[in-house]
């Protein structure tokens, strides 16, 4: 197998954050309207990158502090809610002690994306990251992951991109890239394995001993 590149998700496939954000999305919105929102309210807005969904939570004159709010409390709380997921920093060193390049590409905030990475000390495997900022259309448009291939400087039928939603297989696929479906955090949902992943994973060992087989 010819893998040049593998790009990954962020959310439930890097680390496990979205607790994290839905907590703070809460926090901050009670602080600065006193309305008292679900899970599932918030959720139900999730779509947009997360700096611009608090700003939707917030229609009031503290509109225009919510995403710094918002921001603050994501970090000053990562500690509590996001432990480093087993196995990902050693899936990073495979990948790149076989010079194959790893990139990033993710629907959230960049002033987030990273927060976290650096936090949980893995930035420094990637060669390149792209953030929600920087794209015009969410997944399952293949536009962010095209865009990251691009810097990378990789074809799509060299790479692959692992993530755990379902707009992830579809944008695999519209952009041509092997789809690796990570069912390893509180989010991976077998169900997703109808959308015909490539492959799929339980843990990101799992990923490294079929690499290894396949190299």
């Amino acid at each position: 197998m010819n893998l040049k590149a593998v790009i990954f998700d962020l959310d439930g496939t890097i680390a496990d954050t979205i607790p994290l954000t839905v907590f703070s999305l809460k926090e901050v919105t009670k602080e600065l309207t006193n309305a008292e929102l679900s899970d599932e309210e918030i959720l139900a807005k999730f779509g947009p990158i997360d700096t611009e969904i608090i700003r939707t939570l917030v229609d009031n004159d503290n509109k225009e502090i919510a995403a710094e709010k918002y921001v603050q409390h994501f970090s000053t709380h990562f500690e509590s809610f996001v432990k480093p997921m087993d196995g990902i920093k050693e899936l990073l060193k495979y990948l790149k002690s076989k010079n194959i390049k790893v990139g990033l590409f993710t629907g959230r905030s960049q002033r987030v994306t990273h927060i976290i990475l650096e936090k949980l000390d893995v930035k420094q495997y990637f060669d390149e990251i792209l953030a929600g900022d920087h794209t015009k259309k969410p997944k399952p448009d293949p536009e962010g992951i095209l865009l990251t291939l691009d810097k990378l400087k990789v074809s799509s039928n060299e790479s692959a991109y692992v993530g755990d939603f379902d707009v992830d297989v579809l944008a695999s696929k519209a952009a041509g890239t092997l789809l690796i479906l990570a069912l390893w955090s509180s989010t991976g949902n077998r169900n997703n394995i109808k959308c015909d992943p490539d492959q799929y994973f339980d843990s990101p060992y799992g990923f490294i001993h079929w690499l290894e087989r396949n190299e």
